[in-house]
């Protein structure tokens, strides 16, 4: 799911129950499209790989996770903002 803040909910979608929920979620921000001024998209770690990293940034977004344990690159994010995730 996508929304705009803890109330208003912008689009989501319903996975199969053994699919990767990284699938979803990209084929949810294409739908979503290009941002006309760059927000912050904040994610679960589920969502933290490059691609979807490479195309949330693509369509104006910042990234907002922490990087899984075994990520050789570092990338850096909002620990304050990831805290409101839920």
């Amino acid at each position: 799911m996508i929304s705009s803040n803890e109330r208003t909910p912008v689009i989501f979608s319903l996975s199969k129950g053994q699919s990767v929920d990284a699938l979803e979620g990209r084929k949810l921000l294409k739908i979503l499209g290009k941002t006309k001024k760059k927000k912050f998209l904040i994610m679960d770690k589920a969502f933290e790989g490059d691609e979807t990293r490479w195309l949330a940034e693509s369509l104006n977004f910042i990234p907002v996770v922490p990087q899984k344990s075994n990520r050789k690159s570092l990338c850096k994010y909002d620990k304050i903002l990831y805290k409101y995730r839920n």
